[in-house]
């Protein structure tokens, strides 16, 4: 099932799910996973979904279905649509770019569940207004919830109060060196049961989420000031430069030399 709006489109699909050929879209995409196991190849890399998880593609951004499991829903918004939702919410980066990364988040859950209720029940009657609504709706929550560029930190998510504690507590010393037993000991479990809760939760291992973390803090550094690469990397907390430079390549498909130009140009 398909359902086309002029700024974008909701496709819910249940057959040919496997390999698909690869494509450049001019439009941003997100894709979300109810049941998990979907995979997508990049240039960078494949980029697997966790169940309930989701996963954004930028206008041009080249990227291939490797396969989706049970379902496959995917949800299409013009540029000017996300433009139009950074202003609202007084955006100041010019254009946005999504991380390529597959994660979790409650408000976007919702959305997602209840749009795809809603076309499976619906008998045809109000969808153009109630599509035009909710493009709009998920435009203003990627702006707001979205992993990008335009934000400064990892979008806050508030969840089960041993992960949120020791998230906390990771964010205000992402600079340190944390091991796994140490973000445990914050969360009051074990190892084991932290990185298993941690995972459900985020879609991330503790530690990936950590390295994405430092990642975004340091997205301001490139864009606002003429510090070298390597002092933006040490100062937050990655131990070397390929480590920095092969993460913000694979989260933005550019270096972050690349990316600091890029918004040289682009700032408005």
């Amino acid at each position: 099932m398909i359902w086309s709006h002029d700024q974008g489109l909701i496709l819910k699909r249940t057959d040919f799910l496997g390999e698909r050929d690869w494509r450049m879209d001019d439009c941003y995409k997100l894709i979300f996973s109810p049941y998990g196991k979907g995979l997508y190849q990049t240039p960078q890399g494949d980029v697997s979904i966790e169940k309930e998880g989701f996963l954004l593609f930028n206008p041009g951004h080249k990227h291939k279905q490797l396969r989706a499991t049970k379902e496959k829903f995917l949800v299409e918004i013009r540029p000017e649509l996300l433009m139009e939702a950074g202003m609202q919410r007084a955006s100041t980066r010019s254009p946005v770019e999504f991380a390529t990364l597959s994660y979790k988040h409650p408000h976007l859950n919702q959305w997602a569940h209840f749009v795809r209720d809603f076309f499976f029940y619906q008998k045809g009657e109000g969808v153009d207004l109630f599509l035009d609504h909710s493009l709009m709706q998920l435009a203003v929550l990627l702006m707001e919830y979205g992993p990008g560029s335009h934000q400064a930190e990892w979008p806050v998510v508030h969840g089960q109060e041993p992960v949120h504690r020791a998230m906390n507590a990771m964010k205000e010393s992402y600079r340190e060196a944390w091991s796994l037993d140490a973000m445990a000991a914050v969360a009051r479990m074990n190892k084991y049961q932290f990185s298993h809760a941690f995972k459900k939760e985020t879609g991330f291992s503790p530690y990936s989420w950590l390295q994405v973390y430092r990642l975004f803090r340091s997205q301001s550094s490139l864009m606002d000031t003429e510090d070298s690469i390597l002092s933006i990397a040490f100062g937050h907390g990655f131990s070397s430069m390929t480590t920095y430079n092969h993460l913000f390549k694979r989260i933005y498909q550019k270096t972050p030399t690349q990316f600091r130009e890029f918004y040289k140009m682009n700032r408005r």
